[in-house]
């Protein structure tokens, strides 16, 4: 009986310390030998969203769009309520230029989190791949009414799928396309500078 309480605490020591080296190597950028220590803790330790969801981020800034949303996908079955799971998921659906399933997945975020500037953003932007731009303009309208504390981090997200994003800027900024949902100029500085200055 020792011998084997011994050995999960041995276990669960191991486990913790690959956990934590796992995260480090994610915060240092070493993403691809994160994922690596993740999938060890994973095998070791089962299923926990906090470790699907960050081999899941990891996934998808090294472009693994498909098992970014496997990881995704698998703590929306254990976890409903994770806004990160569907915002990160939506995230990896743009990627593949999959709009109408992340715009699906930005639906479900703002539903759990209604104050989330960074998944209005996002939805706008795929509102503009599948030429919504009424839609567009009314989703990026309303993240910019919110509080920009609540934007912190946007542009490191923004980057996942830049491109969109800056193509629903172009249409936001032609007032002949949408007129009276445009955006102000003072409306498309404050969005420039959200993405120009990471740490605001």
């Amino acid at each position: 009986m020792n011998n084997a309480r011994a050995e999960n605490r041995r276990g669960s020591l191991e486990a913790r310390e690959l956990f934590q080296t796992a995260q480090k190597l994610f915060v240092e950028g070493l993403l691809r030998e994160s994922i690596e220590v993740f999938s060890q803790f994973l095998e070791m330790r089962g299923d926990t969203e906090i470790a699907l969801l960050s081999r899941g981020v990891a996934y998808l800034r090294t472009n693994q769009t498909e098992r970014a949303v496997e990881d995704f996908s698998r703590v929306i079955t254990m976890n409903d309520q994770s806004m990160r799971a569907f915002f990160y998921r939506g995230t990896a659906l743009m990627s593949q230029k999959d709009y109408e399933g992340a715009i699906r997945d930005f639906d479900r975020t703002i539903e759990l989190k209604p104050d989330n500037g960074a998944a209005f953003f996002a939805r706008g932007s795929a509102y503009v791949q599948i030429g919504n731009q009424q839609e567009a303009a009314r989703n990026i309208k309303t993240a910019i009414t919110l509080s920009e504390a609540n934007l912190q981090g946007f542009a490191d997200t923004v980057g996942l799928f830049r491109t969109q994003f800056d193509k629903a800027m172009a249409v936001m900024a032609d007032r002949e396309k949408i007129p009276g949902m445009t955006l102000t100029e003072d409306e498309l500085k404050k969005v420039r500078r959200w993405l120009d200055e990471p740490d605001h």
